[in-house]
């Protein structure tokens, strides 16, 4: 029981960590550099072929940072989808980089489900030397290529772009380009408790430090209509906080609060996770429930955008 408290204490620090938002730094190196420029002409092509797609609007879904609250998004694409609603290119932070690979990749919010039903926090704690991080990243690495069957973004049915942290210089680095996973990890890879992710010469960790929601990066991207799934409401505490670990939580919750900016989309859903614990997997179908109800409630607004859209402009 010991040990099972320790993991939830230690994921619910990983929890908020990953929701900081910052005012984004906006430049972009190697990953994909300041405008996209790696594997642009790839995400160009996609996105030519989306737009080419009986000339309807392209619609990008930006899917948030949350820890184990992330699983609400894959409610929210499970509604947008039963409604006939496309998700043409999307782009996420963290837990929201994770769910953005898989359903890109074909894997569908049922097919999540399932998965996240299997999980085990220690699948992803893989302890290391606590050099630059308690934890190895080996764990969620593994994790996303046992799901996985497209290796580079570049392979994804739909394009995806996510969010990462420069450790040396605090830049935004937006990924779309090369190893799914190891972009993937770098998005999720929170400071101190997991070890950085090295790639492209580059130190690279959560991009919840930099852009915890990035909407603006799907507009970049070609979408007209930008669907966001905002998990940063879901942060309340009551109380002092109790310990090393709730104080740093609470530092992060405070911090993203203090730094956050407008998201740029035309709907922006905020699941109510109020009363559950991302901590506690054993809350998934509550959590996926949440994302559901969220979403159903602004399908008749989505709709009504998707055809004023296509008789005003295309």
């Amino acid at each position: 029981m010991e040990k099972r408290n320790f993991f939830f204490l230690l994921l619910a620090f990983l929890v908020l960590g990953s929701a900081v938002l910052a005012g984004g730094c906006g430049t972009n190196v190697n990953g994909v550099s300041e405008e996209l420029n790696a594997g642009e002409e790839n995400e160009e092509a996609a996105i030519e072929g989306v737009i080419s797609r009986g000339g309807d609007p392209v619609v990008g879904l930006a899917l948030s940072g949350g820890g184990g609250l992330g699983m609400a998004h894959i409610g929210v694409i499970d509604v947008l989808l039963e409604n006939g609603i496309p998700i043409d290119l999307i782009t996420g932070t963290s837990a929201g980089a994770i769910v953005g690979a898989l359903f890109s990749d074909g894997v569908s919010p049922e097919q999540m489900e399932k998965i996240v039903a299997e999980l085990n926090w220690s699948d992803f704690l893989v302890a290391s030397v606590p050099e630059l991080g308690f934890f190895s990243t080996e764990g969620m690495e593994e994790k996303l290529k046992e799901h996985l069957q497209s290796e580079n973004f570049e392979d994804l049915a739909i394009p995806l772009a996510v969010v990462a942290t420069n450790l040396d210089d605090g830049e935004e680095i937006v990924i779309n380009s090369g190893s799914i996973v190891k972009g993937v990890v770098a998005s999720a890879a929170i400071p101190v408790i997991f070890q950085p992710v090295e790639y492209e010469g580059m130190f690279l960790v959560d991009g919840g430090l930099v852009n915890n929601l990035p909407s603006e990066l799907a507009r970049e991207m070609g979408a007209d209509i930008v669907i966001a799934v905002n998990l940063a409401d879901n942060f309340r505490f009551e109380g002092r906080p109790q310990g090393l670990i709730e104080t740093g939580i609470r530092s992060y919750s405070i911090l993203q609060r203090s730094h956050s900016v407008p998201v740029d989309a035309d709907i922006e859903i905020h699941p109510d996770l109020e009363g559950v614990a991302g901590t506690d997997l054993d809350q998934y179908r509550e959590i996926i429930a949440r994302g559901r109800e969220a979403a159903e409630k602004v399908v008749p607004e989505i709709l009504a955008l998707l055809e004023e859209k296509k008789e005003n402009e295309y």
